[in-house]
């Protein structure tokens, strides 16, 4: 007897021991990642070597953002960041699920400041635990720095196609304006790049949105209707003009009752039909389809009986990036 309760002592021991170890190899971990008050200097960032700096030329100021972009890329990426704290955790645990079910990870349910933090100071790498740090490089910065020195760093340094990092970059290359002159329908463009901007970007290359695109576009619109971000009267017009991509010649004082900067919710306009398009989940379940037809076999080894009379497109080469809902 006394045998076995010395082996379950020392299994205990040993157990605590690695339990200890194990937490001090994180914390050890997590307090070597970078300084993020990096954030506040000139700097080159990990991700993509984007030089991040305030005094540089490519770099743009929060105000100096047509308010129109600002919405429309927190009502397609972040709906909640006016209010999270760094994290969504209702986003976290579908992400979890999802990627439990498909046995990797493929889902990133993560908010803006997430991206941020990734972007700034991590790697590629698709990992729980460079999840685990990018939570914590998230918090960090949730608990020093307001939300719009967060969203300002996010918009100067995330990627909107092949080497274009930037919003001042991307309002130049897609609609040779500065930022401040976005309409809501260009907002709405580059808030549907976002989650995979290699791929979405073609539909500037090709001259035209496709099927997908232009129910991307319309759906952020509806978003920052909902969130009162965007008039009714502005709403309409920009449906009007959806299929006249890329919208040459059509300014931001055409749409009546521009928002004002602040980042939290007004109240839900009203004078759009209630549809299923509004709910939060419209822009995930376009995202699964479009994820779904990106990785469809070529035409030509689809019975022809299974062909439907939509435009069809080629599967993704090899240097196309697997879809990342963000």
């Amino acid at each position: 007897m006394k045998k076995g309760l010395r082996v379950v002592f020392w299994s205990l021991v040993l157990g605590f021991s690695s339990i200890a170890l194990v937490v001090v190899f994180i914390a050890a971990s997590l307090l070597l990642l970078p300084d993020i008050q990096q954030l506040e200097k000139c700097f080159t960032t990990s991700m993509f070597s984007v030089n991040l700096c305030p005094t540089s030329n490519n770099y743009v100021k929060l105000q100096q953002i047509s308010p129109f972009a600002i919405h429309a890329i927190v009502a397609s990426e972040d709906g909640s960041f006016y209010s999270h704290k760094g994290f969504d955790w209702h986003e976290l645990e579908q992400s979890f699920n999802a990627n439990l079910r498909s046995g990797k990870i493929q889902r990133g349910g993560s908010t803006l400041t997430q991206q941020l933090a990734k972007n700034a100071f991590l790697s590629q790498e698709k990992s729980y635990w460079r999840k685990v740090k990018e939570a914590y490089l998230a918090y960090t910065i949730e608990q020093k720095y307001s939300k719009s020195f967060i969203l300002e760093k996010y918009l100067n340094v995330v990627e909107f196609g092949p080497n274009l990092y930037g919003i001042k970059a991307a309002a130049r290359h897609y609609f040779h304006k500065s930022p401040s002159e976005l309409n809501p329908l260009e907002s709405a463009y580059l808030a549907f790049l976002l989650p995979n901007p290699k791929v979405y970007s073609k539909s500037f290359r090709s001259g035209q949105l496709t099927p997908f695109g232009r129910k991307m576009v319309n759906v952020i619109l509806r978003r920052m209707n909902s969130f009162g971000k965007l008039s009714p009267a502005a709403y309409h017009l920009a449906v009007a003009q959806l299929p006249n991509f890329p919208w040459t010649g059509l300014s931001k004082d055409a749409f009546l009752g521009a928002p004002s900067y602040s980042l939290e919710a007004n109240k839900p306009q009203v004078d759009l039909p209630n549809d299923s398009i509004l709910d939060e989940e419209a822009l995930e379940e376009l995202l699964k389809e479009e994820e779904a037809r990106l990785h469809k076999p070529p035409v030509n080894e689809v019975p022809a009986e299974a062909q439907s009379s939509e435009p069809t497109y080629p599967p993704p080469t090899e240097t196309e990036e697997e879809v990342e809902i963000e």
